[in-house]
């Protein structure tokens, strides 16, 4: 907004002028690009844990604030400013605008040789996501600790001195078991024959009903104990049979993950798909974007596995223990975050190319000069994005360590390879097909 608004008043207009020019057109961007992003961390509502579900209301509120804040006060901050706007400023050259420069070059390069850049690029996103055939997920347990924790100690003195996870057993729970004895004998030489069972517990009683504690030999919150919890579960039972604790809780959240997933990944597509086509009046435009967004997020979670799957740059990173799996909260969260973040570029990229594009310019000119307008503002945020979220990667916790690493590194793989190359290329490959959408559907976009 503040960019578009020295625009204007370096353009000549009157600062009146230039605030309504801002609105109007810098406005509509952060409003839908802000719309975008509301919708995307939305999605995380959709998930049964309570700790996405936070992330998404408070994601939805700080998104409805920001946008607020950008329509409502900042145009009339900018009005009382007015020209004072330049003043203090570091760069001067850095507040005239340009329609040449370092990324309209780099624009029209790209665009010289698009099908190279393009297999080039997929080439290196391909080998970002290689890793990724290795990926599992799990959640946190002690060993996300630093590993002098006493905690962590204490559980690592477990797992190597003894053959079961007393701590953390399989709670079954049989109402009315008493005087059904031989069934439930029966069912519990079953149980004892999962893979992973340790041992079971002698049998309590309370009133009618019968409490058995099963002893695994594997941690409660990994794939292993999600095994056994379903190998137990196919197995014929008592009826009325209950079966509980922390490997149950970890079982039936990772399958609540599951069958939530495919709803939040369209509601997702869905809404960012329609907003992108009411936002440029394109059908090619918003599908691009999204399969874009797609790969850049598939590179980043093979970087992730590559690094704390693998175990790979620990020098970097700081030591941290290898579970050989992710963290199923942690990797939805940087996901969706990443993916909300990768729009918002996206829109603000678009809002530009689009609006030389109606200006008259060709196609590559029209790339060239929205690229070399909006390039540093998306570079800028971007790395101002990841200078903050990495600071969360000397947390000693893994999964903060995960968090901080994998919005960083997508942060800038976005700004770079997928805004600076592949766009500019795929533009540049689509022609003017970029802007076609049927008549019918023409009725429903919004003017620039």
């Amino acid at each position: 907004m503040v960019n578009r608004f020295r625009e204007e008043l370096h353009a000549g207009k009157s600062v009146e002028d230039s605030v309504v020019a801002t609105v109007n057109s810098a406005g509509k961007t952060v409003f839908y690009s802000g719309l975008t992003v509301f919708v995307t961390l939305s999605a995380l509502i959709f998930f049964p844990l309570d700790f996405l579900k936070s992330f998404g209301y408070a994601g939805v509120s700080v998104i409805s604030l920001a946008v607020l804040g950008a329509l409502i006060p900042l145009p009339a901050i900018m009005a009382l400013l007015g020209h004072k706007i330049d003043k203090g400023v570091v760069r001067k050259s850095g507040i005239t605008p340009k329609e040449d420069g370092r990324w309209a070059h780099t624009a029209r390069n790209v665009m010289r040789r698009p099908v190279p850049v393009v297999i080039g690029s997929l080439l290196v996103l391909g080998i970002l996501a290689a890793p990724i055939s290795n990926i599992a997920f799990s959640q946190v347990d002690s060993r996300v600790l630093p590993k002098s924790d006493p905690a962590a100690i204490g559980a690592a003195t477990i797992l190597d001195r003894f053959d079961g996870f007393e701590g953390s057993p399989i709670e079954v729970v049989i109402p009315n078991g008493v005087g059904r004895e031989t069934e439930v004998d029966s069912y519990l030489a079953q149980v004892a024959k999962v893979d992973g069972v340790s041992r079971i517990a002698p049998t309590e009683t309370y009133g009618n009903d019968l409490r058995i504690q099963i002893i695994p030999s594997k941690a409660s919150r990994t794939l292993a104990a999600e095994k056994i919890i379903h190998d137990i579960r196919d197995i014929p039972r008592p009826e009325g049979t209950l079966i509980g604790g922390a490997a149950a809780d970890f079982t039936d959240s990772q399958d609540g993950i599951a069958s939530t997933l495919p709803l939040a990944l369209g509601w997702i597509a869905f809404w960012v798909m329609i907003l992108i086509f009411i936002f440029t009046g394109s059908i090619i435009l918003p599908i691009k974007a999204v399969l874009l967004n797609g790969l850049s997020l598939v590179a980043t979670l093979g970087a992730i596995t590559w690094v704390f799957i693998d175990g790979n740059l620990k020098w970097l990173l700081g030591d941290f223990t290898v579970t050989g799996a992710l963290d199923t909260g942690t990797v939805i969260l940087v996901a969706v975050v990443v993916f909300g973040l990768s729009m918002d570029y996206e829109l603000f990229l678009l809002s530009r190319i689009r609006e030389e594009h109606m200006a008259g310019k060709s196609n590559i000119e029209s790339v060239a000069t929205g690229l070399q307008r909006s390039a540093r503002i998306i570079t800028a945020a971007a790395v101002l994005l990841a200078v903050v979220f990495a600071a969360f990667m000397i947390s000693g916790v893994t999964s903060i360590k995960m968090m901080g690493f994998g919005v960083s590194f997508a942060v800038l793989l976005d700004a770079t390879l997928i805004r600076a190359l592949l766009v500019p290329a795929l533009m540049r490959l689509f022609g003017e097909s970029n802007w076609w959408a049927p008549k019918p559907l023409r009725r429903f976009t919004i003017t620039h």
